[in-house]
């Protein structure tokens, strides 16, 4: 089976963000506002499900495989909802003047809007081709690099020197080569793959397009001003928004890669 420890290496992210996100979340929970808390557990149950579904499959067990795998069309479309309480989140704060989120909010949603519209190709593309074990694992696989930014953003507070609000600037720096470290990792693992890796390979393309998102189009002043406007639409409803989209998502993978096998079928 290919990515033989890929499990290893996700379950490695854990107490990489737990470290990323001390300052800002995990040293605060009680605190944190409930956004944070959805997306941060179904965030960690996405990665959790990647490292089983990797275990299960390098360990023959393809009956619990299939069952955990079974749990994602459940659990996107919650992960789907989480991720748009931080986008509408950030929005707030940035109406209401946080300093980090006036600097960064807008910048920062375009890596948000680039991650989700990733995540979701790549998991219709995940479940279309589960029969095909190749592209089937690296499709999910690879949802993984659209979590890498956020924790390798926060993790260069460290050498960059961000100690309070006057050191905020120099986290732009610290974003964008957390994009790039992302990006060649991706391409890494894709070469590395040969053919078969060609889906981090359009992850690590997404993640320089998302560097350049945030570079230009988000540092606009239109799209500034349009961006605040977030703050003053009711969040719940485009949570339920994105909740339905998910379970489209998941419901149309799993279509087409019946349809797909059915079709397979016919030929044979």
């Amino acid at each position: 089976m290919p990515y033989r420890h890929a499990h290893w290496y996700i379950l490695a992210l854990f107490p990489l963000a737990a470290f990323a996100f001390w300052p800002s979340y995990v040293s605060q929970l009680a605190k944190a506002p409930a956004e944070f808390h959805a997306h941060g557990i179904t965030s960690s149950l996405w990665l959790l499900l990647l490292a089983a579904q990797s275990w299960t499959i390098q360990h023959d067990s393809r009956a619990v495989h299939r069952k955990v795998g079974m749990a994602s069309l459940l659990l996107f479309p919650l992960f789907l909802m989480g991720g748009s309480g931080i986008f509408f989140g950030m929005g707030q704060r940035f109406a209401e003047g946080s300093p980090f989120h006036v600097m960064y909010a807008p910048k920062l949603a375009w890596l948000d809007i680039v991650a989700v519209s990733g995540m979701a190709y790549f998991y219709y593309e995940a479940l279309r081709q589960r029969r095909k074990v190749h592209a089937h694992s690296g499709f999910m696989l690879a949802t993984a690099i659209f979590l890498l930014p956020p924790i390798f953003g926060r993790l260069s507070a460290i050498p960059l020197g961000v100690r309070g609000p006057q050191d905020f600037a120099k986290f732009e720096l610290g974003f964008q080569l957390a994009n790039v470290l992302t990006a060649a990792i991706a391409f890494i693992i894709a070469f590395r793959r040969g053919r078969n890796g060609w889906p981090f390979g359009l992850a690590g393309v997404l993640t320089l397009v998302r560097a350049f998102l945030f570079q230009t189009i988000g540092a606009l002043s239109w799209w500034r001003t349009l961006y605040g406007y977030s703050a003053q639409l009711p969040v719940l409803p485009f949570q339920l928004l994105a909740g339905a989209a998910g379970v489209g998502i998941a419901y149309a993978g799993w279509v087409a890669g019946r349809r797909t096998v059915g079709s397979a079928a016919i030929r044979v």
